[in-house]
């Protein structure tokens, strides 16, 4: 029987940083390998990899890991626009590449099944065994299959995101709390953040 610790070691760093093993932590970690061949690039230890994520999926956790792509560096940009799409980008060379899953997660729907007898408190022991055994299979198939099976990558041009930058703050006439000054809104006289808007 197959367990999470057969799994590759990098798809277990995925899963230490993430905490559980999922398919969708496995959808990030094949599109972040298929981004990183596709551009030949290695881990961003800078901004030199810039990955513009479209869901706040599990899957964005594998990119971080994988390719140094994180909020506080500024070359994780999300859009929340509900797709398995990861478009990676190399400042170095200009190059992009969008990532699209196309795939069907392995054995969804005997998974599901399972979870609704899990969660409705019907489940056996040996329904609880089986679904977690389908769980590590389709992460498994997932992290092993040939990207080209699961995506549809294309070279894209996107106009280069811009570098993190570092902003002056200045406290809100509201709350006191500082905030980013190009964050801050006026109204009625007063410089306030998004936060307090409303209560002005």
């Amino acid at each position: 029987m197959m367990t999470p610790s057969d799994l590759s070691k990098d798809f277990q760093d995925c899963v230490r940083f993430h905490g559980h093993v999922c398919p969708g932590l496995a959808i990030g970690y094949a599109a972040a390998k298929a981004g990183s061949a596709a551009l030949k690039v290695a881990p961003s230890e800078d901004e030199e990899v810039v990955a513009i994520v479209e869901n706040d999926s599990c899957a964005v956790d594998a990119i971080q890991v994988l390719l140094g792509c994180t909020f506080g560096k500024g070359n994780l940009i999300f859009r929340d626009w509900g797709k398995q799409v990861f478009t990676f980008f190399d400042r170095n060379t200009g190059k992009g590449v969008r990532v699209s899953f196309r795939g069907t997660v392995p054995l969804r729907d005997e998974r599901h099944e399972l979870k609704k007898k899990i969660d409705s408190g019907g489940a056996t022991d040996e329904d609880r065994k089986r679904w977690e055994q389908l769980r590590i299979m389709a992460v498994n198939e997932l992290i092993s299959s040939d990207p080209i099976e699961l995506f549809d990558v294309r070279e894209v041009r996107i106009e280069p995101p811009p570098h993190a930058s570092i902003v002056e703050t200045s406290p809100c006439a509201v709350c006191g709390e500082r905030t980013m000054s190009d964050r801050l809104i006026e109204k009625r006289g007063q410089k306030v953040c998004l936060g307090c808007a409303g209560d002005v």
